[in-house]
């Protein structure tokens, strides 16, 4: 009987201290790093405002090579959530909702972990101007721990727990925009007057990993109707792009011939590009290694205020049957501008 008196004692002091260390322990946590990244805030920015582009700075996908990543809705825009199932041990499961941007300054996100326990919490990345030419990013979030988890917040730091992680992606990210600004230096915008031209070609919505074996098959095609009619080719064959979707990894694009003449089937459709202004970049290399200049010609006509319209167009110079360097391969790129 005593026994269970103590006992008893025991458990009221330990539920009274509890209570207490309750009330004295912080409810509210914040953690937050930056770094200066030598780039245009823009450039930056398209690394955070897209959910496709996290996974190669975050430093916990780094980690787990397990992590599976979703992305629901339109990335970019608010409401787009970014799911995530990895390692138990290591990014477990979870998901984040894009709850606000302001363009090239500032995205939110709530951050809501399920597994390997679950908590909620607000997250964010903001850019600004600092004092050098550099951009200072701050990655940081902040939340509330419920009674008694609160208790805790007496003995580890979250600044301490999670810092550390947000630093290293934050290096993640600098390594990756500043080599990305770099690459895109050693491009020569031109600008110059794009001739009317018109396309014969076939237009369909093509997968990224289909796209050979697209131009393959409709270049053959369009070839054969040209010869049949003996029309006259008055260019380099080309590639229209009138949307490029990373998200889904598919493009609405037209493998195509400039000609003289109409040429029309069931699958050949005539495609007129009236003259306008370009912006044009010649490229050598690898059709798959054009990236940098495609970001070079983006970031001219944002710096330059200008809003592209489609289509972009891909002129194919050079033979790849008669030129096996790829290093060698010309690729004229133009972009074109609403008035």
């Amino acid at each position: 009987m005593k026994f269970l008196k103590i006992f008893g004692i025991v458990i009221v002091v330990i539920i009274v201290l509890i209570v207490i260390l309750g009330f004295i322990a912080p409810k509210n946590y914040h953690a937050e790093r930056t770094v200066l990244i030598n780039a245009p805030q823009t450039m930056i920015f398209n690394h955070v405002k897209y959910w496709r582009n996290w996974q190669a700075w975050s430093p916990w996908a780094a980690q787990d090579s397990l992590m599976q990543v979703t992305i629901e809705g339109i990335d970019g825009e608010v409401g787009s959530i970014y799911k995530w199932i990895g390692d138990s041990d290591i990014t477990g499961k979870g998901e984040m909702t894009n709850t606000g941007l302001q363009e090239s300054e500032e995205i939110t996100y709530h951050l809501h972990f399920i597994e390997p326990w679950e908590s909620e919490s607000d997250g964010y990345v903001r850019l600004k101007e600092s004092d050098s030419e550099e951009v200072e990013v701050a990655w940081g979030f902040q939340g509330e721990m419920p009674f008694p988890w609160n208790i805790f917040m007496l003995f580890m730091s979250m600044d301490e727990a999670i810092g550390e992680d947000f630093e290293r992606g934050l290096i993640l990210l600098k390594n990756i925009v500043e080599k990305e600004k770099a690459a895109i230096e050693v491009f020569e915008v031109q600008k110059q007057i794009f001739p009317a031209k018109n396309y014969a070609g076939i237009r369909e919505i093509v997968p990224f990993n289909e796209m050979p074996v697209f131009f393959q098959n409709s270049y053959a095609k369009i070839q054969q109707g040209i010869q049949k009619k003996g029309l006259k080719v008055t260019g380099a064959p080309a590639g229209l792009y009138y949307t490029w979707d990373e998200q889904y990894e598919k493009s609405d694009m037209v493998a195509a011939f400039p000609i003289r003449g109409n040429l029309k089937t069931d699958d050949i459709e005539m495609f007129h590009i009236p003259v306008q202004t370009a912006y044009m970049i010649n490229y050598y290399g690898s059709y798959e290694g054009s990236l940098y200049a495609h970001l070079a010609l983006t970031n001219y006509l944002v710096n330059n205020g200008l809003n592209m319209k489609s289509p972009v167009i891909e002129e194919y110079i050079t033979n790849p049957a008669a030129e096996p360097d790829t290093s060698k391969w010309l690729t004229k790129i133009y972009y074109f501008a609403e008035e």
